[in-house]
């Protein structure tokens, strides 16, 4: 039995569930503001499959949560998130200079 109380924990598990509750909205929100309406469905449904996607490479690091291996394992998530942090940042920097073009878009239409 551990000296420790239960509750040290939630401080890691309230702050992971306001990042992912500010990180799921903010998606969900930019995804269909800026989906025509004959294509909204198929642009939330391809950011849902990029979470499914996250977490399967999150399930393939869980053979590396053993004593020996946690340096790597964090080393290793702390690259990729670096790396794909660089990339996000160069694929998207222009867009907040085409906000309002893409605000304005026309709405789609079903023929």
């Amino acid at each position: 039995v551990s000296p420790l109380n239960v509750w040290i924990q939630s401080g890691s598990y309230i702050l992971v569930a306001f990042s992912e509750i500010l990180a799921s909205i903010t998606g969900l929100e930019y995804a269909f503001t800026k989906a025509p309406r004959n294509m909204r469905s198929l642009v939330m449904s391809m950011l849902l499959f990029t979470n499914a996607v996250a977490s399967a490479i999150g399930e393939a690091f869980v053979s590396l949560s053993t004593d020996p291996l946690l340096v790597w394992n964090y080393g290793s998530v702390a690259v990729i998130c670096g790396t794909s942090g660089v990339m996000f940042w160069i694929l998207v920097r222009k867009l907040n200079s085409e906000e309002d073009r893409l605000n304005n878009m026309a709405e789609g239409r079903f023929d």
